[in-house]
């Protein structure tokens, strides 16, 4: 007969296997776009790559990439509490209006990243076009980040408070040294590029860091 311990051991290890899992699958998706990309631009299809280019379309990527697994869950909840952090389905069903909006948002921005890394003049899409779309996404996403606020509780709106500080200092370290150092002739000066992808990735990357610092990336 198995004991409340015997049955508390089995659960924690379920959650360290389905979060093993879950890393895993998200590894081997994002080195499996990020190589299909990289094989696209060495191709040239897609025009003449400089590096601020292809890191820019790298976080786009990446973002996308983020954005449909959140959207994958919500449309379909018993699957997505498989590869999500999440307790269980029903947790995804209670917070879907909400992760929907943060799909658009996500996925908005990572096309901008993409739309920006493959437009004139060394990519395909006419600046013209680029620009219209980049300015549409963005009142998109800025909608959809209105409407997940007024959406999220107290706890969510202090993580995304926190992550937006926490970015800002990482973007001014990692910015402003660089200008230093550019300034100074040391290095090359970023690229108007370059800055676009700063600020973006730093979003995504302190709002893992602030998570991670609350406990929110522990396997559920």
């Amino acid at each position: 007969m198995m004991t409340m311990q015997d049955q508390g051991e089995s659960k924690s290890k379920s959650k360290m296997r389905k979060f093993v899992t879950s890393l895993a699958v998200g590894a081997v998706f994002g080195f499996l776009a990020s190589a299909g990309l990289l094989t696209l631009i060495d191709s040239g299809q897609l025009g003449a790559f400089n590096p601020s280019r292809t890191f820019a379309a790298l976080v786009g990527v990446m973002y996308v990439l983020c954005g449909l697994f959140v959207g994958l869950g919500t449309l379909n909840p018993k699957l997505g509490a498989k590869f999500l952090n999440v307790e269980d389905a029903d947790e995804l069903r209670e917070q879907a209006i909400l992760l929907r909006y943060s799909t658009i948002g996500i996925v908005g921005m990572g096309t901008i990243m993409i739309l920006l890394a493959l437009a004139m003049p060394l990519g395909p899409v006419p600046a013209s076009g680029a620009l219209a779309a980049v300015i549409a996404l963005f009142a998109i996403t800025a909608f959809t980040t209105r409407k997940q606020l007024a959406a999220t509780d107290e706890l969510s709106r202090a993580i995304s408070q926190e992550s937006t500080s926490a970015a800002f200092y990482l973007m001014f370290s990692v910015g402003g040294v660089w200008s230093i150092l550019a300034h100074l002739e040391y290095v090359i000066a970023p690229a108007p590029l370059d800055w676009m992808t700063m600020f973006v990735s730093s979003m995504m990357i302190a709002a893992f860091w602030v998570c991670g610092r609350k406990g929110l990336l522990m396997p559920r």
